[in-house]
């Protein structure tokens, strides 16, 4: 069985990425070091080094979606991690599927729905709880419209359509017109307005198949605030929490509603002191907690996810042996 393995950060030189998705990266080919029933090939760009991976390095030598394009087809599988911001991860899932390689992760369609906050709560039931939200056109705005529409003073803007936490600002209504200028200067079509909740930022980290949902672990985030800008800055996985149940209710709701999620998947949610349980976002690919889980598995990880995928059917349950933690940069 041949499998392609890439992250886009690592094969673009993406520098705000990059140190999260190298270790990404780094975890899954760990993993899959001595399997011995995978051929595993992975991409990386020119400059960088995985020491101590046997697996087939491939140095890319051009575009990343040419280079798939061309070469993709003489895979029989692909587990790839790509930010869904601009529709990067649908393009990358397109050309694959378009190859009749199949993925080990999330399909173009999931991926089209999950590039954008609002169309992601505009596709999960109404029973879901939201935080109350506006999408603003960047191109064709009126500020005093959107201050007059807004019933909520203390705001958090962020693009619609990035899924990092680069240019998420928490800020007043009067502060919107430096944002949108922010946002304008940076390429950005739409802005998400939010209300601001104060409460806990968790996620939980989940396995998905054709026939099941394992939600493998409740996350701590950690996040941390500097002149309005918000940044994820790590995580401590798995956690135990006191509303563990209704968390993982609302997680499988929430997957089944998302036609074709697959793989390693990540749901944000914020817990406020009333324990309301807000669904902040879906991620529809591996994300950070995977480096700590992949460490303190009693299993081999990727290898549990890539055989559960392939053989479609009931998960069995996955033990991790203690509590582990990341924060970019270290």
């Amino acid at each position: 069985m041949k499998i392609l393995i890439f992250e886009y950060s690592t094969c673009m030189g993406i520098d705000n990425l990059i140190s999260e998705g190298f270790e990404i990266l780094k975890s899954i080919l760990n993993d899959l070091e001595d399997i011995q029933e995978y051929d595993v090939d992975y991409l990386l760009m020119d400059g960088l080094s995985i020491p101590h991976i046997h697996n087939h390095e491939i140095i890319l030598k051009d575009d990343l979606l040419s280079w798939l394009a061309e070469n993709s087809f003489k895979y029989d599988y692909c587990l790839f991690v790509a930010p869904e911001d601009d529709l990067i991860q649908y393009r990358l899932a397109k050309i694959l599927e378009d190859n009749n390689v199949r993925l080990l992760t999330s399909n173009s369609t999931a991926s089209y729905t999950c590039c954008s906050k609002i169309l992601t709560y505009q596709n999960t039931p109404s029973d879901i709880l939201k935080i109350p939200s506006m999408i603003v056109d960047i191109k064709d705005y009126d500020i005093d419209l959107i201050k007059s529409k807004l019933k909520y003073n203390d705001i958090i803007c962020k693009p619609d359509n990035y899924t990092s936490s680069n240019y998420i600002f928490h800020t007043t209504k009067d502060n919107l017109e430096k944002i949108i200028n922010t946002y304008k200067k940076n390429n950005i079509r739409k802005m998400m307005i939010q209300k601001y909740i104060t409460g806990n930022p968790i996620s939980i980290s989940a396995i998905v198949n054709d026939k099941d949902i394992n939600i493998l672990s409740i996350n701590s985030q950690v996040i941390t605030e500097d002149y309005e800008k918000i940044t994820y800055s790590g995580c401590v996985s798995p956690i135990n929490h006191p509303l563990e149940k209704r968390i993982k209710y609302d997680s499988v709701k929430i997957i089944q509603s998302i036609h074709g999620l697959k793989g390693f998947i990540g749901i944000d949610y914020i817990i406020d002191e009333d324990d309301n349980i807000y669904f902040v976002e879906l991620n529809s690919r591996i994300t950070t907690p995977y480096i700590v889980l992949s460490k303190i598995s009693e299993e081999n990880l990727t290898k549990y996810l890539i055989d559960n995928i392939i053989s479609s059917k009931k998960m069995n349950k996955i033990e991790f042996n203690k509590k582990g933690d990341f924060y970019n940069g270290t």
